[in-house]
């Protein structure tokens, strides 16, 4: 060690490193003061020091799975100056090296090797060198592609335990799920991407779980990154990894010109020589009939995609991938990086190549024939020149919408604009089908989605007389595939938000009904006709219950159990594949604890995706619960309104004038707002440092050991595996409980605190008037805060129906004004279910608010609800609302003529959103797509100052049981 120390030029970095010789363990940040400003010679020197075989960080030679399977700390150098590094660490230990490229040629023909000879080709490698992803890839490869009996499997798990599987399981399950096509490679790095956003700084190569995605270096910059992987992991990967980049040397010509310089000549000779022999014997076909066997509707050039990640030592594999990675590979982790793919994939021109039959044999780099996967691959090549959308005619776009797969996850949203603005116009409808898709699994913005939404409802209107499914008939008739895009852009929720094609929840669920039996029926899906099935059956037991207010629901639990159902993890695949075996051992009696070991460790990894996703997944998670919460000013109408309605209060406006107490309470307002705006920035996000929940399970804290006790009790007590998925989701609530726990105390301790103390801080006087003011903003913060922390309770699931009294003592709560209210009209006590029930909310909400922002204070506010056509049995109730308020006489003028201008002026579809925007405008387009046209009146009394603010809406009425209770 001393001696190569002795070797470096630079006398500071020297010293340096002498310092840290005699240290156990060296931090993060002393890793990076020893690797930053060197010279490349200075580097391969401190590679060697930092990983050779004494090295100063006391690396075991022998890793285990939790060793690789982390987030590397240690940022890459130049791609050049990575490099060097890297030839140091080679260099160091030739011997080893030398010797991972046997392992590497001796595994290479895997796909030819009897199972025996294959598993046990790998034990040596696993003894020798233990875990590697490399190791993970070729063992992946082997479980997806044959049937391994029982006389084999002591063999694999004696390769799990030299690599420590089970204290990591993740590490292993990387490759599985990248080669597996039990798994959808889609979903699966959606997921991993969402998880890993705001850990891994935008760099998909600090983590093996993301950089399993792209094994292939996408540019010669990408290779620092690559080679810094491979380099933390272990020898057999930088290994691995250098083949890699000598298998693409027609686009990484420079990154092989500077290994070659720096690599030791014994090094290169042998490598040359192992290329050589591995390219002369070139597997023919890796895809196996057992791995087609475990997905029928696989696609051959997926499959191929999937599974050349085992064979980059092979050239034609390793360009294959390299190719497809900086298409799709890019594509699959857009939400973590920002690579430019225009600049590391050329765009294909040729349209006619894009638009060939399947079965066309295609010059690639191995003998492959079009299919949906590679046609996917070249039409987003295609629109990497935007210019080539302009060539699309409406049956060419028909063509590659129903010849595609996954575009709603791989294009970008420029890209989907861009397509839909120059897509010809008896196409738009299409292509909002797609937006829709694309938008509503990208973006926790409920309303991102709006334009395409608008374009969707216009074509419809138009073109199929309003009816969406008439629309689903014609599509399926002239596009059959679609229907993927149909089914999943038209989901209940989505066609709720159609207002003016879908007049209530009820409906929603049998336009979602048709449309799935149509799917069904016309392409002889059988789970569409299912999920149907499953609707109707919830409607007759529900009847016209929906849910109140479904942005403020923490999880749809419903939703959940179908997005696992229809998503297996690697975890729930493995675990569903030992549990016949575990009931047949129970039976028999034979090894029940070795069975139940190996399920137990399965299970807490599936509790810890499925948590990940209860927190995280854009559609029903608990981060999107928290974006709507802050992005549509809940949080800022909460926290602020109450309190300055107190600084507004008549008797506080002899001391509020003064300039002295102005500025006193406009810098106390800013200490304030700097809280909730930390609350929102810090506490109320998954991804930030100080936030107050964690996607991420603790696997040794005792709580979640307890839960995961009880689960794993409750499956075996179940005796089957059909009710995993229910059994997860009620430990997510379990798990979820101390978390929300935690924040409301959070809030209503340690911020209120914080909070009180500022108003303690800035209003130090002793008098009176200020005194009482004083007490009154400590009151008004305490409310505040208890609202807020309020919110973090475990909710209750369930259906409600509300009438517009409760809707508005709801809202007058959240308001917190002082005002009287009366209630009058033959509606108001009468109960409303459904999606009319979260309209009527938003309308009264606006209109509640207004009149008390600007009416006069200590007046009485009147509230009328009346039932225009009430008929016995009715379904629909048309019922007219009208809030009364009298204004302040300095007031009233401006706020009639605001009203009126409001009433008169033409609204655009920006002025609706879901929650927090409090315009009259929004109760013009809310009635209008409801009702066809906006129902909104203004009547005024100039003498009185009332002004009489009002709408008509159609309302779902609840049906009572003879019992009295809600059916």
């Amino acid at each position: 060690m001393h001696s190569l120390i002795s070797k470096i030029k630079n006398p500071n970095k020297r010293n340096l490193l002498r310092g840290h010789s005699s240290k156990s363990r060296l931090s993060a940040n002393e890793i990076e003061d020893i690797r930053k400003n060197n010279t490349l010679d200075d580097l391969k020197t401190i590679g060697a020091i930092l990983k050779g075989p004494h090295n100063l960080l006391n690396e075991e030679r022998k890793k285990k799975s939790a060793d690789l399977y982390n987030i590397i700390t240690t940022s890459p150098l130049e791609w050049k100056k990575e490099i060097c590094y890297t030839a140091g660490y080679i260099n160091s230990t030739i011997r080893d090296a030398l010797d991972a490229l046997d392992h590497i040629r001796a595994l290479s023909r895997i796909d030819s090797m009897s199972l025996e000879d294959a598993l046990e080709n790998l034990l040596i490698l696993a003894k020798k060198y233990g875990a590697s992803n490399y190791l993970s890839y070729k063992l992946a490869y082997i479980r997806s592609s044959r049937e391994i009996p029982p006389t084999s499997l002591s063999t694999v798990t004696q390769i799990e335990d030299e690599i420590f599987h089970k204290d990591s399981p993740g590490m292993h399950f990387s490759a599985l799920e990248n080669i597996s096509p039990k798994i959808s490679l889609f979903q699966v790095a959606q997921r991993r991407a969402s998880a890993s956003v705001g850990k891994v700084d935008g760099d998909i190569r600090k983590t093996i779980a993301l950089s399993n995605f792209v094994p292939t270096p996408l540019s010669e910059n990408d290779c620092a990154g690559f080679l810094l992987r491979a380099s933390e992991s272990c020898l057999v990967d930088t290994v691995y990894a250098i083949i890699t980049i000598f298998n693409l040397n027609d686009r990484l010509s420079a990154a092989q010109k500077e290994l070659e310089k720096n690599l030791c000549s014994e090094f290169i000779e042998k490598l040359l020589s192992t290329t050589n022999s591995i390219k002369n014997n070139h597997p023919e076909n890796i895809i196996t009939e057992h791995y087609r066997s475990q997905n029928e509707e696989g696609l051959p050039t997926l499959d191929l995609y999937r599974a050349s990640a085992a064979f980059l030592e092979h050239p034609k594999y390793a360009l294959y991938r390299s190719d497809i990675d900086r298409v799709i590979g890019a594509r699959l982790l857009a939400e973590i990086s920002d690579v430019d793919i225009s600049k590391i994939s050329p765009p294909l021109d040729d349209k006619k190549l894009l638009l060939a039959p399947d079965e066309t044999a295609i010059n690639e780099h191995l003998p492959i024939r079009m299919d949906t996967f590679h046609r996917t691959y070249l039409f987003l090549k295609f629109i990497n020149n935007h210019l080539n959308i302009i060539s699309l005619t409406k049956d060419d776009i028909k063509y590659i919408f129903e010849n595609t797969i996954e575009l709603e996850m791989l294009l970008s949203e420029e890209e989907m604009r861009a397509l839909h603005l120059t897509a010809p116009h008896e196409t738009k409808s299409l292509v909002a089908v797609l937006a829709l898709a694309l938008f509503r699994k990208k973006s926790v913005d409920p309303d991102i989605d709006f334009e395409f939404r608008s374009d969707f409802i216009w074509h419809v209107n138009n073109k199929h007389n309003g009816s969406i499914v008439d629309f689903i008939n014609n599509l399926l008739d002239d596009s059959p595939q679609i229907a993927g895009y149909i089914v999943r852009s038209l989901d209940e929720v989505t066609l709720e938000k159609m207002y003016s094609l879908v007049k209530n929840a009820s409906q929603a669920s049998e336009i979602r009904c048709e449309i799935l039996r149509t799917v069904g029926q016309k392409l002889n899906k059988i789970e569409y006709i299912i999920e149907a099935d499953g609707i109707t059956t919830r409607s007759k037991v529900a009847k016209l219950q929906q849910y109140f207010d479904s942005s403020r629901m923490y999880v749809d639990s419903v939703s959940m159990k179908k997005w696992l159902d229809s998503n297996p993890t690697v975890s729930t695949e493995q675990y569903r594949s030992l549990f016949p075996s575990i009931e047949a051992r129970n039976e028999s009696g034979f090894i029940v604890l070795h069975i139940s070991d190996q399920s137990e460790y399965l299970i807490s990894q599936i509790a810890k995706d499925a948590f990940e996703q209860f927190c995280l997944n854009t559609e029903f998670g608990i981060q999107s619960y928290l974006g709507r919460r802050i992005r549509h000013n809940t949080l800022d109408g909460v926290t602020t309104d109450t309190v300055d309605a107190v600084l507004r209060k008549h008797e506080f406006q002899s001391i509020t004038s003064t300039p002295t107490m102005r500025r006193t309470i406009e810098s106390w307002l800013n200490t304030y707002k700097s809280i909730i705006d930390k609350l929102r920035r810090d506490h109320l996000q998954f991804k930030s440092a100080g936030s107050l929940f964690n996607a991420n399970l603790d696997l040794d804290e005792s709580t979640t050991k307890e839960n995961i006790r009880k689960l794993t009790s409750t499956l075996k007590t179940t005796g089957t595996s059909e009710l995993l998925n229910d059994l997860i989701i009620a430990f997510c609530w379990k798990q979820i409980t101390p978390q929300l726990d935690n924040a409301a105390r959070f809030i209503k301790t340690t911020l209120l605190k914080e909070a009180n103390a500022s108003i303690d801080k800035s209003f130090s006087s002793n008098g009176l008037t200020e005194g009482q003011m004083k007490a009154e903003l400590h009151e008004a913060v305490n409310e505040v805060f208890r609202k807020v922390a309020d919110w973090f309770q475990v909710p209750q699931t369930g259906f409600i129906s509300a009438s517009a009294r409760d809707l508005c003592e709801i809202i007058l709560i959240e308001l917190n004004r002082q005002n009287c209210v009366d209630f009058i009209g033959d509606a108001v006590n009468t109960k409303y279910t459904g999606i009319s029930v979260h309209r009527l909310y938003d309308c009264l909400a606006v209109l509640l608010q207004n009149a008390h922002k600007h009416g006069e204070d200590n007046t009485r506010i009147r509230v009328e609800a009346c039932i225009n056509n009430k008929e016995p049995g009715a379904i629909l109730d048309i019922v007219s609302i009208s809030i009364k308020s009298i204004v302040s006489e300095g007031k009233y003028t401006e706020s009639k003529d605001r009203i009126l201008s409001a009433i008169a002026s033409k609204e655009a579809g920006t002025d609706m959103v879901t929650e927090g925007y409090t315009g009259i405008k929004k109760v013009k387009f809310i009635t209008r797509t409801c009702e066809s046209t906006h129902t909104v009146h203004c009547n005024f009394d100039d003498e009185t100052r009332e002004l009489d603010l009002g709408f008509r809406m159609h309302m779902e009425t609840v049906t009572e049981d003879p019992a009295g209770g809600d059916e």
